[in-house]
């Protein structure tokens, strides 16, 4: 019945879901850092509108461009942040995190499109195509690290 009176009231089940997620997370209702993780992905998915895709993205790079369109949207330079390949000075990249934040944050909110190029290697530029402002930014990712275990990153640049 409640689910019902929620439905007829118009909202989103997709807010409803990170609604729950949120709460679950700020109780501690997660058994550790895996379950945690888990948890605050499916509040970001369920809390934005989702990423449309073009292109050829392997899982890692679509994860790191919808983390990346996400902590945009929140408005979240830090978050941004730590999704930076560790190149540069870090000042400079936290400069270019709150810029990317101020730029192109508004527009992250609404519809977004990926376009991913050639299947990657040890690099992969993705197009983002921001809908509601018809802003474009062109994202450059990289393994990280020495012998790329760091994980794919984002260079921050302006």
């Amino acid at each position: 019945m409640a689910a019902g009176r929620l439905m007829t009231a118009g909202r989103p089940v997709a807010a409803v879901l990170a609604t729950v997620l949120s709460a679950a997370l700020l109780a501690g209702c997660s058994g550790g850092g895996e379950d945690t993780a888990r948890l605050e992905h499916a509040a970001d998915y369920a809390g934005h509108p989702h990423l449309e895709v073009t292109g050829y993205p392997v899982p890692e790079t679509l994860g790191l461009v919808q983390q990346v369109v996400w902590r945009l949207a929140d408005g979240s330079a830090e978050r941004l942040l730590k999704l930076a390949a560790a190149e540069g000075p870090a000042d400079a990249r936290r400069t270019v995190a709150e810029e990317w934040v101020r730029t192109y944050g508004p527009g992250a909110a609404g519809k977004v499109t990926a376009d991913f190029g050639d299947d990657p290697a040890n690099r992969q530029t993705v197009r983002l195509t921001f809908h509601g402002t018809g802003q474009v930014k062109e994202l450059t990712l990289r393994p990280d690290g020495a012998d790329g275990g760091g994980g794919w990153r984002v260079l921050l640049a302006a």
